[in-house]
């Protein structure tokens, strides 16, 4: 059953998704037909629904990225017209790849002050759930076990919660220097308590739970994500993170996170 503020949200994204894709082809110089907004727009509210109508913990995705994904048809329609797509910073290009046009919202307020706002109600509802399951403890979920310290490890350790190898080959590079030793967590039953910082992957499906985790347990924690998903790096913040940053901007800034062992 949706909540209410699900509700709203939906019918808020939903309602500007015509008027948005418009906007955003007529600045392309381009145009497509009502049929690709129209199956652009049921893809959208079906996908919506069934997101939803799930309990927050089980939901994986947010919002703002499946309205992002709903942009595929109108990016087929234009790669189909021949259109050349523009340049696109690496970025974005990396966090979204298939939005060749560049025509993804980087967050709700570019959608208006009406989705924005819905966008934001939904969010708090969500922070608020995640901490009213940490409270009353939900000992029926084995997403509910509690952080544990690792075992001795006479170097100091970093916490890395992420799937991307990438990612793990970056940080190793700065933290062995540094003369940390990382951990790497594939979910949040392996999350450490004992560790100098965790730095959580908000793409992760268990970001939230980690972070709000790690926090209560006195963990410094670093949360990082995709600048176009402005409202999972805000999220981060009400769930106690001590810094979130934008994921280009992590790893220009994480040497500094790591200050050299003397």
């Amino acid at each position: 059953m949706f909540s209410e503020t699900a509700s709203v949200l939906r019918a808020c994204l939903v309602a500007v998704y015509r008027p948005y894709v418009a906007r955003a082809v007529g600045a392309l110089g381009a145009e497509i037909d009502v049929e690709t907004m129209q199956r652009g727009e049921r893809w959208l509210d079906a996908e919506l629904t069934s997101l939803l109508v799930l309990p927050f913990a089980e939901q994986r995705r947010s919002p703002l990225e499946v309205f992002q994904e709903s942009l595929k048809f109108v990016n087929d329609d234009l790669a189909g017209q021949g259109i050349a797509p523009p340049k696109r910073d690496s970025a974005t290009a990396r966090a979204l790849p298939g939005d060749l046009y560049d025509l993804a919202p980087a967050s709700s307020q570019a959608l208006g002050g009406g989705v924005w706002e819905a966008h934001l109600a939904w969010g708090a509802a969500k922070a608020a759930d995640a901490i009213a399951r940490s409270q009353t403890g939900d000992a029926s979920s084995a997403d509910s076990a509690a952080v544990e310290p690792a075992t001795a490890d006479p170097r100091p350790r970093i916490g890395l919660l992420g799937t991307d190898l990438m990612d793990r080959t970056k940080i190793e590079s700065v933290a062995a220097p540094a003369g940390y030793v990382l951990a790497v967590w594939r979910n949040v039953h392996d999350l450490e308590s004992d560790v100098v910082l965790a730095l959580i992957d908000l793409n992760h499906a268990g970001a939230d739970d980690a972070v709000r985790r790690l926090s209560q347990a006195g963990t410094r924690v670093v949360a990082f994500g995709p600048h176009v998903d402005d409202f999972a790096l805000a999220r981060a913040r009400s769930l106690g993170a001590d810094d979130v940053l934008a994921r280009s901007v992590f790893f220009k800034r994480l040497p500094s996170l790591m200050p050299l062992i003397t």
